[in-house]
């Protein structure tokens, strides 16, 4: 029996096990390895991921938020949602040796393509292009919701500008301008690029789906496709709208940083609400997060290592350390939560929400490529804003200002950042099931998943911070 699937057998075994007979095998049989669980459970989540797009049942370029049709029930397919998943189908595209592989992620998009066409023209309860998410036959949901949710149309032109990026590489420029950007109202793209650069100073519902207002993560992917779709627009020939594009983007730079609140020391997620819920006092929100890495641009205003950054990363993993008992059980990494103050799915139960693996794996996939960024800069600054997350790190007596690229402070830094990556996706191993399933959330307490069963941006998550690992 080979090595991989002693692995698969231990891993099946161990999904039986109570909370604390986890603990008890882990003590007695050691660990499993992070690089050998990654090989066993990469393969699993990618195949877990396509089997929710174009699945059976649904249109040609639908991507299910989850197969669960009830309690709840995500049988749907979200803008947003599908935007980040199909980002992780172009990685995959780029990187395709294999013909098969690389006509089976090519056939994918273009069904992806025509879907978000067919989304741009559907009559819907939004009026425009701020619609949450479609039924998988392509028709609008007609029911109450969330509306606007101004950060799908950006993530979805973030996505293609991607894949346009890509096709312009290997030649295909005729491609390009036949289904991403031609200049036209009509192109995909440049409806959506449209729609963020003439919405984006408007209020709406952010990525949870609670609040009404202006959001730093919406915000932050509004940034990055006007960013980004600039430099597309003046490409393929169309100056006038890159110019507009990127005047927009540059205006948008200071409403940004008034998220950041000098008092409380963190990045805020909402600021401005005028609709949704009213109790979160903390202002502490994972989203944030989630916006550096969705809405990341190198010449960005807030990136991996930007100080108020990593002053946010600290109070928001200190918050959920001592909010969730699963953290507490001696197991490496945090399991990380929406906000302090969540109510969805548990709160009824006592306490309040739950670690969701989207979040957890986000935090694998800041640091991962916030050591990628580091490792750039000459030396690691530290002040007043950013010493308690370095601090943490390599916990010293000596009050340094900078540490010298090569240094050993230097070294140990980064290690210790790559090391804390690490720790989020052995939170992640420990928690997920034998079959290598990923659902929603994680019970606070006892530590098994719950919520929608294979949430398909779990997956992707899982997959990007991978990439970056």
């Amino acid at each position: 029996m080979n090595r991989l699937a002693k692995i698969r057998i231990a891993f099946v075994v161990f999904s039986f096990l109570s909370l604390s007979d986890r603990v008890w095998a882990l003590g007695v049989f050691g660990k499993v390895q992070i690089d050998d669980w990654i090989t066993y459970e990469e393969p699993i989540a990618l195949n877990k991921l396509l089997r929710n797009i174009s699945a059976s049942g649904t249109v040609k370029g639908t991507v299910l938020a989850s197969p669960s049709q009830a309690s709840p029930n995500y049988y749907y397919h979200w803008v947003r949602d599908a935007g980040l998943v199909m980002s992780e189908i172009v990685a995959r595209y780029q990187t395709a040796f294999r013909p098969d592989l690389k006509n089976q992620y090519f056939e994918m998009l273009v069904d992806y393509i025509n879907f978000s066409k067919l989304n741009q023209k559907t009559p819907n309860l939004s009026g425009g292009l701020g619609e949450p998410k479609f039924n998988v036959d392509g028709t609008a949901y007609m029911e109450s919701w969330g509306r606007p949710q101004d950060d799908g149309p950006a993530i979805r032109s973030s996505t293609l500008i991607s894949l346009a990026k890509v096709w312009l590489k290997e030649g295909k420029e005729s491609l390009v301008r036949e289904m991403l950007y031609d200049g036209s109202s009509n192109s995909v793209i440049k409806q959506d690029l449209e729609y963020v650069a003439s919405h984006w100073r408007n209020t709406s519902f952010e990525l949870w789906e609670e609040v009404k207002g202006h959001h730093f993560h919406t915000r932050m992917v509004q940034y990055r496709s006007l960013r980004e779709g600039a430099e597309l627009a003046e490409a393929l020939g169309d100056p006038k709208a890159g110019h507009w594009y990127l005047a927009q983007a540059l205006e948008m730079e200071t409403e940004i940083e008034r998220h950041w609140n000098s008092n409380k020391r963190i990045l805020v997620s909402t600021l401005d609400r005028d609709d949704g819920l009213d109790y979160k006092f903390s202002e502490l929100d994972s989203a944030v997060v989630l916006g550096v890495l969705h809405g990341y641009t190198p010449e960005g205003v807030f990136t991996f290592s930007s100080d108020r950054v990593l002053a946010t990363v600290k109070a928001l993993e200190d918050v959920f350390y001592r909010l969730y008992p699963i953290n507490r059980n001696g197991q490496p990494g945090i399991a990380i939560g929406r906000y302090p103050e969540d109510r969805y799915d548990g709160y009824s139960s006592g306490g309040t929400g739950n670690p969701w693996f989207i979040n957890t794996t986000a935090f694998a996939e800041f640091y991962f490529r916030l050591a990628q960024e580091l490792e750039m800069k000459p030396e690691i600054k530290i002040n007043s804003i950013n010493r308690n997350f370095y601090q943490e790190l390599t916990p010293r007596r000596e009050k340094h200002t900078a540490y010298k690229k090569g240094s050993p402070e230097y070294l140990q830094t980064i290690k210790a950042i790559r090391r804390k990556g690490d720790a989020f996706l052995e939170r992640v191993k420990y928690h997920i099931d034998g079959s290598g399933s990923m659902s929603e959330q994680i019970n606070r307490e006892s530590g098994y998943m719950q919520g929608a069963r294979d949430l398909t941006w779990s997956y992707a998550a899982f997959l990007s911070a991978l990439r970056y690992r």
